[in-house]
């Protein structure tokens, strides 16, 4: 069975050295479980096709309608594929009766369409192919097509007076036929009714550009209906309005959007540069420097290479240390860290300065040390997820190129064994 074979060949690759690294395990679970589905339904499809299947087929039922069933028979040493068609079980002659009959009933609620009754037919009639939910077969026959199309639309133009057309309509179930007959009186539009005054205005304009007069004058009355007339306002000022707003809209929400991800690179930059602050301070202030000394030091060094690689972290310590050059007592410029670098490793930094300015420098190297361990971990645990945020993206591309590589390693094999 080629699912059988899709499903080792995909627990193969899964343990090649040179492929394993492209597939996560997240990927490699959808890709089985999705490969064990298909091998289910096809061990399915197998018993129901070869196994039970009793050389008998069943006829849908009157409602499901005819049906195709995809065969193959052997014979002569040769197996061909074949499409039977299924007929549904017919309808007793009493059923096929009440058929027609409820044709008939729907015929004489549908035909008049919009119109109050079939003695005043003045708008479009509903002739239909089908009736009965579709089980009765309608061949429609007018007397008149040139006053009624065969779509049922009323031909005003060719209408002068009131005609009455006559109805046949054959309806046909299964092996049962009846004819239908009935007539309807069609009568020609008046400015009255909104439909009909629409109707007369249309042609009253078109009969005044028959003429060769460069300018029209439209006219005040049509029939007994008085009509006033101005050029329709398009609100375009409106549209324009609405428009800019909502451009403003997307402005302001792509605006905030780019401003929430800006944020989030400043966090992830900051938090990126903490483990490596913590471990500067820590080392410095081990070998005997105080906390001030070892944060000019560390800033030191990231002038150094400040021109190839800038981070906001080391530039919070930056800004830091110039305002305690320029004045700023020790405790304020602690204290306002957490300002410049809104992030909760820099508060909880901000706070051990402070309380190591207040109550001395015991304890402070194994706190140090201790922060450190945590920011390290907590790196690795961004690293984590940032990887696995990048597996999922990569989910879909995997496994349509999954695809293709089983494609290609098994087409050979298939086209191999129908030649054979």
């Amino acid at each position: 069975m080629i699912s059988a074979v899709l499903l080792i060949i995909t627990i193969i690759l899964s343990k090649n050295k040179k492929v394993k690294p492209f597939l996560s395990k997240k990927i490699l679970k959808i890709v089985i479980g999705i490969e064990i589905v298909g091998l289910v339904m096809s061990v399915g499809e197998l018993v129901t096709s070869k196994v039970l299947f009793d050389n008998s087929i069943e006829r849908p039922e009157v409602d499901e309608g005819d049906t195709t069933e995809e065969l193959e028979y052997k014979a002569y040493d040769k197996t061909t594929d074949i499409t039977v068609d299924v007929p549904a079980v017919l309808h007793s002659k009493e059923e096929k009766e009440n058929l027609l009959k409820k044709a008939k009933e729907e015929i004489d609620e549908t035909f008049k369409g919009d119109n109050d009754d079939l003695d005043s037919i003045n708008r479009a009639v509903v002739m239909k192919e089908k009736y009965s939910d579709g089980m009765v077969k309608a061949k429609w026959e007018l007397s008149d097509y040139k006053i009624v199309g065969s779509e049922g639309e009323i031909n005003y133009d060719s209408l002068e007076k009131d005609t009455i057309v006559e109805a046949n309509v054959v309806l046909t179930c299964e092996d049962l036929s009846d004819v239908y007959s009935f007539s309807f009186q069609v009568k020609p539009l008046d400015a009255s009714s909104s439909y009909g005054l629409d109707y007369h205005i249309k042609r009253t304009i078109k009969d005044l550009f028959d003429t060769d007069d460069r300018t029209i004058e439209l006219p005040d009355k049509v029939g007994d209906v008085e009509v006033s007339w101005s050029k329709k306002y398009t609100y375009l000022g409106e549209k324009i309005g609405i428009l800019g707003v909502f451009a403003t809209v997307l402005m302001i929400v792509g605006q905030m959007r780019e401003e929430k991800t800006k944020k989030e690179k400043y966090i992830q930059s900051l938090t990126s540069d903490y483990p490596q602050i913590v471990e500067s301070l820590a080392l410095y202030v081990g070998a005997g420097l105080s906390v001030k000394n070892a944060m000019y030091r560390i800033c030191e060094e990231y002038i150094r290479r400040r021109a190839n690689s800038k981070g906001a972290g080391f530039e919070g310590i930056l800004r830091m240390c110039k305002e305690m050059e320029e004045g700023r007592s020790e405790l304020k410029a602690y204290e306002e860290l957490a300002t410049y670098c809104p992030a909760k490793e820099y508060r909880r930094l901000s706070s051990m300065l402070i309380n190591n300015l207040k109550k001395g420098t015991k304890g402070m190297i194994e706190e140090l040390n201790k922060e450190e361990k945590e920011a390290f971990e907590m790196q690795k645990q961004y690293v984590r997820i940032a990887g696995e945020e990048a597996s999922t993206k990569l989910l879909f591309p995997m496994i349509g190129l999954l695809g293709i590589v089983l494609v290609i390693i098994i087409a050979p094999s298939i086209l191999n064994m129908q030649s054979i």
